[in-house]
């Protein structure tokens, strides 16, 4: 017989695995409130300018969303999800095209 706490971890990784293609069918949906909230702490009025730079970053990450490997989507979401309590589009986005960029250069 096992107990919750032997199972637990096992439906985290189920699943975890069961969303991972659903993340790489369409954009997650990110919680970038915090993020500003923060930064509009550390600078007066920053808040709302933070805001609209995630919904740019959003929008454009929308119209781009299915050019980017599945690979990349994941890694870039882990990225911008990593800390606990701060998501973001902007570094999302970021990534995502840092990464498209470095596989376009030449190989040596």
């Amino acid at each position: 017989m096992t107990n919750s706490a032997t199972r637990s971890p096992f439906a985290v990784v189920i699943f975890v695995l069961s969303t991972c293609g659903a993340v790489a069918q369409e954009l997650p949906t990110l919680d970038v409130a915090p993020l500003c909230r923060a930064e509009g702490k550390a600078v007066p009025d920053f808040a709302a300018s933070c805001m609209a730079d995630e919904k740019k970053a959003r929008d454009e990450l929308a119209r781009q969303w299915a050019q980017y490997s599945r690979d990349n989507k994941m890694s870039c979401l882990r990225l911008a999800t990593g800390i606990p309590g701060v998501q973001s589009y902007v570094e999302l986005l970021t990534c995502l095209q840092t990464n498209k960029d470095v596989q376009g250069l030449p190989k040596r």
